[in-house]
């Protein structure tokens, strides 16, 4: 039985870990899009009550790790990174996982590099997608696009050219093939201590705050989140153990994604945005505690109404190598897609898009397409057509 309990607290101090990542992103968010004077003092209000929830189960004080989330600058999301398998000769496989940074080079840089160090090829695309997240591990929620190599050197020689693990990446992480990835964990009410319940209060005290006063659409969405994640925790007696939660201070490379939706007789959905009126497949940020091919999912069903289910990963565009670089958000994870239902009508979000259309490979050629979709479409056409 003290087992079966030890497991029991385990697990909560883990979630409590996940709750208090998704709502520092919320409130690093809500800070990067900018707010009035009062929607910013709850914002900041919310950084410090996550830093004292995640303070409950790490083992560092309170200063620091409100220190480390009060660093954040940009829009936080999950964090991309890789998982390196190689293959050697002498018939050992070695694994190394690292996040990618923006000081660490591109993924095309990480790819190209350790080719060269081990004298093999660069793989042409990630075989799987592994996330910290769904294996419950309590680090800053990071995925991992899985690569596997081949090397005609033996372990030792190999490993002595490969980076180490990153410390908080090491532990179990189950990858899935990346038309797999729209999963919604059934993760079940979090149990809380009573000292977390209270902290809990004063979040859903905010959102509430936040909701009688602002008429933002996105304000409102995210204290909505904010206020849900509240009503999920349910007040019990535990003792938390004391676990380290990771690189609090890990460089976030911001993701997106979108979904390439196509139909029956293989034509593309796209949407005339309303911000430049340009076009593009349905796409945006990824949530931190969202896996990233849900997140394509999500976006699809937002800005068109559609439920759609992933077909496969067209493309990890890391804007970087492309000379798109976009310091707001460099990682776009590129999925083709289909409707759940073809006869199911087109719904937009007025906010998000004024026009939709389906077009074939031939159509797209002359359209104006939002800023890194004149690549990402041709590269989704020949993904469906099994050409690539």
């Amino acid at each position: 039985m003290a087992i079966d309990t030890a497991d029991a607290n385990g697990r909560a101090a883990g979630g409590l870990a996940r709750l208090s990542g998704i709502l520092r992103a919320e409130a690093a968010n809500g800070l990067f899009w900018g707010a009035g004077p009062a929607e910013e003092a709850r914002l900041r209000r919310l950084r410090e009550l996550a830093a004292g929830l995640l303070a409950q189960v790490d083992h560092r004080p309170y200063e620091a790790i409100l220190a480390a989330y009060e660093a954040d600058t940009g829009l936080r999301t999950p964090m991309p990174g890789t998982e390196l398998r190689i293959d050697c000769a002498d018939g050992t496989r070695l694994v190394r996982r690292r996040r990618l940074s923006r000081t660490s080079g591109t993924l095309g840089q990480r790819l190209e590099t350790v080719a060269a160090a081990l004298r093999t090829r660069v793989p042409p695309e990630p075989v799987a997608i592994a996330d910290t997240d769904l294996a419950g591990l309590p680090c800053p929620h990071t995925f991992l696009l899985v690569f596997e190599f081949e090397t005609h050197l033996d372990a030792p020689a190999a490993a002595a050219l490969l980076e180490p693990t990153e410390p908080d990446l090491e532990g179990e992480v189950p990858s899935l093939n990346p038309s797999a990835t729209a999963i919604v964990p059934d993760r079940g009410p979090l149990p809380v201590s009573p000292v977390v319940k209270q902290l809990l209060d004063a979040v859903a005290a905010l959102a509430k705050e936040s909701l009688a006063e602002t008429t933002d659409f996105y304000e409102r969405e995210r204290q909505q989140r904010v206020a849900a994640l509240c009503e999920a925790a349910v007040e019990t007696e535990l003792e938390y153990p004391r676990i380290d939660c990771g690189d609090l201070t890990a460089d976030c490379v911001s993701t997106g994604a979108d979904a390439a939706v196509f139909d029956e007789a293989g034509r593309l959905l796209v949407i005339r945005r309303t911000d430049t009126g340009q076009w593009a497949v349905p796409g945006g940020a990824a949530e931190v505690g969202e896996p990233v091919g849900l997140a394509a999912v999500r976006e699809a069903f937002e800005e068109t109404g559609l439920d759609v289910e992933l077909t496969g990963l067209s493309w990890a565009f890391d804007k970087r190598d492309t000379k798109l670089g976009d310091d707001r958000m460099p990682m776009i994870m590129s999925y083709t897609a289909r409707a759940l239902d073809p006869a199911q009508p087109l719904r937009l979000a007025e906010l998000e898009a004024s026009e939709a259309r389906w077009i074939s490979r031939e159509d797209a050629d002359g359209m104006d397409f939002f800023r890194g979709h004149e690549l990402r479409i041709p590269a989704a056409f020949a993904r469906h057509r099994g050409e690539r």
